[in-house]
């Protein structure tokens, strides 16, 4: 029986060993601060925090800091990827929310370097009254973002909500599993479950990127039918708190010519100017670029700090549009 008892207790010491020297060369070796899987692991335990209202799901912690994909990253005490904004504009000046997901928040891009802050730091350039901040979170769907917009800055008041849609936008509700311990403290972990699944839909059923968003716009897909009831009440909302709403389209980076979702585009933009609503598509902007070299990572293509200052370059002329606008209206933003 001691014999029996004394072999366990050895393989079980040699499991502990293994596992530890996994994780620690894991850490040591593969956490270089650009790994995807471990950055979004970062990302999800040190800035995000669960939300269990069922049309949010989560959100950004306040006052949260972390280092993800070689820039830092903070929120101030609304949770927003900004500096700290008060309650209401000063006088003459025209707020502007920007909302959206990762690529709003600016994922692996610094947080002056984002479009956000690129557009607000343009339009003061050009002498223009405004200010803003950036609602921007990661994995969110359109009707999550109209949800965070109505519960942290409908009350702040912006006179011109920017929405930044994506083409996955009109995924589902996030599916929140319970965390084991694994999940929450094992960077081995991580790594192994993430890789084993990407060889999971490498070589089992699952489909392409191409064919994933394309099955998202099916008429009667339950998130392309929320993410158009969210895209109205982002029309209604602005229109109850007298603010110019405007859509901007942010293409996917992995092709451009011939791009292949043109016909999404088209099908964004009819929902978006049935509502009055002015829908800018910026594919233009980086359309004769190569793909490659707009992506955080090769193995990551959200936009880098050179596609938002390309984004931003065409924001701008749109939203002084809108500033015009204000300006004569009701002298703000001039």
């Amino acid at each position: 029986m001691k014999f029996v008892l004394k072999n366990v207790l050895l393989v079980l010491a040699v499991v502990v060993f293994c596992l530890a020297a996994f994780e620690g060369l894991t850490r040591l070796f593969l956490d270089d601060g650009m790994l995807y899987e471990l950055e979004m692991w970062k990302y999800a335990s040190n800035v995000k925090e669960r939300d269990y209202r069922p049309d949010i799901g989560h959100r950004h912690r306040a006052n949260a800091a972390a280092h993800l994909m070689g820039v830092p990253v903070r929120t101030n005490a609304q949770g927003f990827r900004s500096d700290a904004i008060g309650k209401q504009a000063a006088p003459g000046v025209a707020r502007i929310a920007f909302v959206g997901d990762s690529i709003t928040m600016g994922w692996g891009v610094a947080e002056q370097d984002t479009f956000a802050s690129r557009v607000i730091a343009a339009l003061t350039a050009a002498g223009r009254k405004v200010d803003g901040f950036n609602l921007g979170v990661g994995n969110y769907n359109t009707a999550q973002e109209l949800a965070l917009f109505r519960d942290a800055a409908a009350h702040l008041k912006p006179d011109i909500i920017v929405l930044s849609y994506f083409i996955n936008d009109a995924e589902p509700m996030p599916h929140y599993a319970v965390n084991g311990w694994l999940d929450r403290h094992s960077a081995a972990w991580v790594v192994l479950s993430y890789r084993l699944d990407s060889l999971a839909r490498q070589f089992g059923q699952s489909p392409d990127w191409k064919h994933y968003y394309r099955k998202l716009y099916d008429p009667d897909h339950d998130g392309w039918v929320k993410t158009q009831k969210a895209l109205d009440g982002f029309a209604a909302t602005a229109q109850e708190l007298g603010a110019r709403l405007i859509v901007f389209n942010i293409p996917e980076l992995r092709e451009f010519k011939p791009y292949p979702f043109d016909d999404i585009t088209a099908t964004v933009r009819k929902t978006v100017e049935g509502q009055g609503v002015p829908f800018v598509d910026l594919l233009p902007t980086v359309e004769d670029m190569e793909p490659s070299s707009l992506w955080v990572t090769v193995p990551d293509p959200h936009p880098n700090a050179r596609a938002a200052a390309a984004f931003a370059g065409g924001m701008v002329p749109e939203i002084t549009s809108l500033l015009d606008g204000l300006c004569r209206q009701r002298n703000r933003g001039c």
